[in-house]
C-alpha cells in the first residue's frame, strides 16, 4: 500500500478515536487510616477542549452522620499528549472517623463539553465505590490529644444568699474540635421546681471556612426564683462519641443548690411635717387654680381689681374695672346692682365724661360693700345703658 493511502486512512479514522473525558481520583485511604485521621478524596475531571456547563459533582457520604465537606473547585489546564485540556478539581474532606470498616458508595458525574471538532457532547462518568479501614492502633500513641468535646458553665451573679424574685444567669459553653460536618449537641435541661426557666437562643461561632475545624456554642439560661427554701439545679450529663478514636465520652456538670429566702418585708415610708405642709400647700394651690378658672373665680378676681383701682382714685380706670366686673355677672343681677349703685355711678360718669372734679371714691366703695346680690325683679322696662357717654 502506498504511503499516501495509509495516511488518508489514518485521517479518516481520527474522529472515531476522538479523546474522551477523564475522571481521575485519589484518596489518602490507600496508605491506611488510623484514629484521628479523616478521609480525603480528590477528584479531577478533564475534557479535551472546554466545558459547556459546570459539572454537577456528587454529594459524598458514608452514612447519614458522616458527609463530606467539599472545598471550592479549582480550574486546571494540563497538557496531555501534546494537547491542552481543561479540567476542574475538587477535594472532599470527611471528619475523623472511629475505628472500623467503611464503604463509600459509587457515584457519577454528568459533564457537557465540546469535542476536538468543537461539537457539543454530554457524557456521564462513573465514580467507583471505595472500601477502606480505619485502624485503632496509633490512637494510643497520642495521649496528649485533648478531648474533642468540652462542656463548661458559669453563674452570674456570684452570691450565697438569694431571695424570691431574684434572677440567676447560667451560661453554658460547648467547644467542639475537628468538627467537619458535625454540630455541637443540644443540651438537655430539666425543669427546676420553684423556678421559671428562660432560655435564650444559642450563639454558634465557627472557625474555618472550607472545612470547619472548631465550633463554639454558648447559651444563656435564666432562672427566676419563685419559692423560698432549698432549690437544686440538677446535674447535667451529656454523652458524646469522639469521632477521632471512637471512644464514648460522658461529660457532666455538677448540681447546684441555692438557699432562697422569703422576700424582705417593706416598711411604709415616714412623712415629715414639712412634707405634710408641702402637700397641703399643693392642694390649696390646685383649688385656687380651679377657682380662678371658674366663673365665680373670674368675678372675684375682677372685683378685687375694681377695689384696687378705687384705692388709686383714677376715675377712668375705676369705670373700666367696674364694667369688666359687671360683665361677669348674670344679667338679672346686673340690673339690680346698677339700680343700687345709681348715685355713685352717676358721680363716676360725671368725673370721667364731665367737668366734676370732686369725685370721692369712698362713696362707690361703701356702696359696693352694702350690695345685695339677689336677682332683680322683672319691671317690664329696659334699663338705660349707663356705659354710653352722655
Amino acid at each position: 500500500m502506498k504511503p499516501y493511502l495509509l495516511l488518508s486512512l489514518l485521517l479518516l479514522t481520527l474522529p472515531a478515536l476522538a479523546a474522551e473525558p477523564r475522571l481521575q481520583w485519589q484518596s489518602n485511604a490507600d496508605a491506611g487510616l488510623h484514629s484521628g485521621q479523616g478521609l480525603e478524596l480528590q477528584l479531577q475531571l478533564l475534557v479535551p477542549s472546554y466545558f459547556l456547563a459546570a459539572p454537577q459533582f456528587p454529594i459524598l457520604q458514608l452514612d447519614e452522620h458522616h458527609q463530606a465537606a467539599p472545598e471550592a473547585s479549582r480550574n486546571l489546564s494540563p497538557r496531555i499528549d501534546g494537547h491542552s485540556w481543561a479540567g476542574i478539581e475538587r477535594t472532599y474532606h470527611f471528619a475523623p472517623l472511629p475505628p472500623g470498616d467503611y464503604q463509600l458508595q459509587p457515584g457519577q458525574i454528568t459533564v457537557r463539553y465540546a469535542d476536538e471538532q468543537r461539537q457539543p457532547r454530554e457524557q456521564t462518568l462513573k465514580l467507583p465505590a471505595l472500601h477502606f479501614v480505619v485502624n485503632a492502633g496509633p490512637a494510643q500513641a497520642d495521649s496528649s490529644l485533648p478531648a474533642q468535646l468540652r462542656l463548661t458553665e458559669s453563674y452570674t451573679p456570684v452570691r450565697s444568699e438569694w431571695q424570691v424574685g431574684d434572677i440567676l444567669l447560667r451560661r453554658l459553653r460547648i467547644e467542639l474540635d475537628d468538627a467537619g460536618t458535625l454540630l455541637p449537641p443540644e443540651l438537655p435541661l430539666t425543669p427546676v421546681p420553684g423556678t421559671r426557666i428562660y432560655r435564650s437562643p444559642p450563639r454558634l461561632d465557627q472557625q474555618g471556612e472550607r472545612v470547619i475545624q472548631r465550633y463554639v456554642r454558648e447559651e444563656d439560661v435564666r432562672y427566676l426564683l419563685l419559692e423560698s427554701g432549698t432549690l437544686e439545679i440538677p446535674a447535667l450529663t451529656l454523652q458524646w462519641r469522639d469521632t477521632r478514636n471512637g471512644q464514648l465520652l460522658q461529660l457532666s456538670l455538677p448540681a447546684r443548690r441555692l438557699q432562697v429566702g422569703a422576700p424582705a418585708a417593706t416598711t411604709a415610708p415616714t412623712v415629715s411635717a414639712w412634707q405634710h405642709l408641702a402637700l397641703i400647700a399643693a392642694v390649696i394651690a390646685l383649688l385656687a387654680n380651679a377657682l380662678a378658672c371658674s366663673a365665680q373665680g373670674t368675678r372675684w378676681q375682677r372685683k378685687r381689681a375694681l377695689m384696687r383701682d378705687l384705692g388709686r382714685g383714677q376715675p377712668t380706670a375705676v369705670l373700666h374695672a367696674l364694667q369688666r366686673w359687671l360683665a361677669s355677672l348674670p344679667a338679672s343681677q346686673r340690673a339690680d346692682i346698677l339700680e343700687q349703685l345709681a348715685a355713685p355711678v352717676a358721680a363716676l360718669q360725671a368725673a370721667c365724661y364731665g367737668t366734676a372734679s370732686d369725685w370721692q371714691p369712698d362713696h362707690l366703695r361703701r356702696a359696693l360693700r352694702r350690695l345685695h346680690m339677689s336677682p332683680a325683679k322683672a319691671t317690664g322696662q329696659s334699663a338705660a345703658d349707663w356705659r354710653l357717654n352722655p
